[in-house]
């Protein structure tokens, strides 16, 4: 009797925590958005695999009425949910609520939305953060998220980009969990993901034995149709996407076959992918950037090398893959004019000066390479790297960095020294890189862990001239700027002994004008303005100042710390 009575309440027990949980499942993963285009969206999230299969629904909406919210159903009862949402409006954002038809089970609040993509084609200003190597599930991955959270102060970012071994060691389903929808879920809930795999999401053996990398393409829904503005691929390893007037394309390293015994082994990256890579440029040359991204980078000098001639048999072979990667990838890209190849793999921090013609099969470095410009690229400098559109040199340079520190990194004692000769800088630290893009000018920034910038480069397309400074009769007319050098604010100072007409513009140095202080008649008298850096957009670097008046410009430089 009492084992009767012990297994009646055992059914009772599960029949109503079956029925409960049918209704109220727990969240153990997400929501996380995939596919941001600029009329739709793919939101994701798993509920309790212990509990019932569900269906699903997302609420949006502009505002966070949930009475006024739309919905998107499916009513296919699953643990993994995946709703796409279509007919948004483009540059919008929407705040959203995950759950099933009977209940609400995340958001909507503050920190559940997305951003619609701008049309393709608009200028504006666009953010982009990109982590490799990241997925240890530690305290060093934790401290590279925060420093740029630190470093963003709540900013939103638009385009979140993985260079591969999202999920150590071997990218299961487990991993991903800790590693990864465990570090970041803050982020996940308004910020698009645009991944690509490495070798250890294909597991830690790879390519000897692989499981195929079956958990990344389960967790990750991809662009393979040309819907967010690509060529269609029909393989979630590779793929592209447009946001604004940037081209992105997600590359996958890890798809090849290879023959041979090492040394001698032939790495072949698949033909269709290569295929697919040319036909998707040749359809994208209408825009202003075109950045490219995979795990195992073709130039780096660090854990791993396109030139490691140690025994490591692993080490060796991964070397080859990067080779393939220079001369068969490589070539491509900069045909159509690539501006930045970002990889990961090597657990450090490199970039490259902005260079051009670094493959085939007569060896590294010169006089294959071509170092289009080999100053620093840093604005601030007064050295920003610049492309031009047209003429006999249109589109030709690209800058290479190697980000495959985000959790992990290497040291000088193990893996040698950072010398690599197309590199104008590297580092064994910890971090990540945001880009910040607008119309025809792009500023990276690599942060580390302390949460200050290690190094940062800029590519500006189609430069006009800057005013030039005159130095003789600087301050007539009272024309005085200061502080200089300056942090905050500046301040100008000008008098006008007459009624005129004044023009007052601040200027980068590659001639873009940045911001207008003053452009009306103003009576005689005395003029002070304080220029607050952050409202003008003033970022680091060195300005121009032209005063004019009288049809006669004074131009004062200055310099922003």
């Amino acid at each position: 009797m009492i084992r009767l009575l012990f297994l009646f309440t055992a059914v009772i027990m599960f029949i109503r925590h079956t029925d409960t949980n049918a209704q109220n499942p727990a969240i153990l993963r997400g929501p996380y958005l995939n596919i941001g285009t600029s009329s739709s969206i793919v939101v994701r999230w798993r509920t309790d695999t212990l509990a019932a299969a569900v269906n699903s629904r997302v609420r949006y909406g502009t505002q966070m009425d949930t009475s006024a919210m739309m919905t998107v159903d499916s009513a296919n009862l699953t643990f993994e949910h995946e709703i796409n949402i279509t007919g948004l409006i483009a540059n919008t954002k929407y705040y959203y609520a995950i759950g099933t038809s009977a209940s609400i089970l995340s958001g909507p609040d503050s920190s559940m939305y997305f951003q619609t993509s701008p049309t393709a084609g608009t200028k504006q200003p666009i953010r982009v953060w990109a982590i490799g190597d990241f997925g240890e599930g530690n305290a060093n991955q934790a401290a590279v998220r925060d420093a740029y959270k630190n470093y963003m102060n709540n900013q939103h970012t638009d385009v979140w980009i993985w260079l591969g071994d999202n999920a150590y060691n071997d990218g299961y389903d487990s991993e991903y969990q800790t590693s990864v929808f465990d570090m970041y879920p803050e982020i996940f809930k308004k910020t698009v993901l645009w991944p690509a795999p490495g070798n250890h999401d294909y597991g830690s053996t790879h390519p000897l034995v692989s499981t195929g990398g079956v958990t990344y393409f389960n967790n990750f829904t991809m662009p393979i149709n040309g819907e967010a503005g690509g060529a269609p691929s029909g393989n979630e390893g590779y793929y592209s996407y447009n946001y604004g007037n940037v081209h992105f394309i997600s590359l996958n390293s890890e798809n090849y076959t290879y023959s041979g015994i090492i040394p001698n082994v032939v790495i072949t990256h698949s033909p269709a992918m290569i295929t697919w890579l040319q036909s998707d440029l040749a359809a994208n040359t209408n825009k202003d950037w075109i950045i490219a991204y995979l795990h195992a980078p073709p130039y780096a000098n660090g854990t791993h090398s396109e030139n490691y001639n140690g025994i490591d048999i692993f080490k060796k072979l991964e070397g080859i893959v990067m080779r393939s990667v220079r001369d068969n990838i490589v070539p491509i890209l900069e045909s159509y004019g690539a501006d930045l190849f970002l990889g990961g793999h090597s657990h450090d921090y490199e970039r490259s000066y902005l260079i051009y013609g670094n493959y085939g099969t007569g060896g590294p470095y010169p006089p294959d390479s071509t170092v289009v410009d080999g100053s620093s690229g840093k604005f601030s400098q007064g050295t920003p790297y610049t492309k031009l559109t047209t003429g006999p040199g249109a589109n030709k340079g690209t800058v290479y960095a190697v980000v495959g520190c985000s959790a992990k990194t290497g040291n000088y004692t193990d893996d040698g020294p950072l010398t690599h000769e197309l590199m104008f800088t590297g580092d064994y630290r910890r971090g990540s890189l945001m880009l910040e893009i607008n119309d025809k000018r792009l500023d990276a920034y690599f942060i580390d862990t302390s949460g200050s910038v290690f190094d940062d480069f800029t590519i500006i397309k189609d430069p006009v001239t800057p005013p030039s400074v005159q130095e003789t009769d600087i301050n007539s007319r009272g024309f005085k700027v200061y502080p200089n050098p300056f942090t905050g604010q500046m301040t100008v100072e000008y008098t006008l002994d007459k009624p005129n007409n004044v023009l007052l513009d601040i200027y980068n140095l590659a001639g873009q004008k940045v911001h207008t202080v003053v452009n009306k008649y103003q009576q005689e008298g005395n003029y002070t303005y304080t220029i607050d850096a952050d409202k003008a957009g003033l970022v680091k670097g060195s300005y121009l100042l032209e005063f004019k008046i009288d049809g006669i410009s004074k131009v004062r430089k200055s310099i922003k710390l």
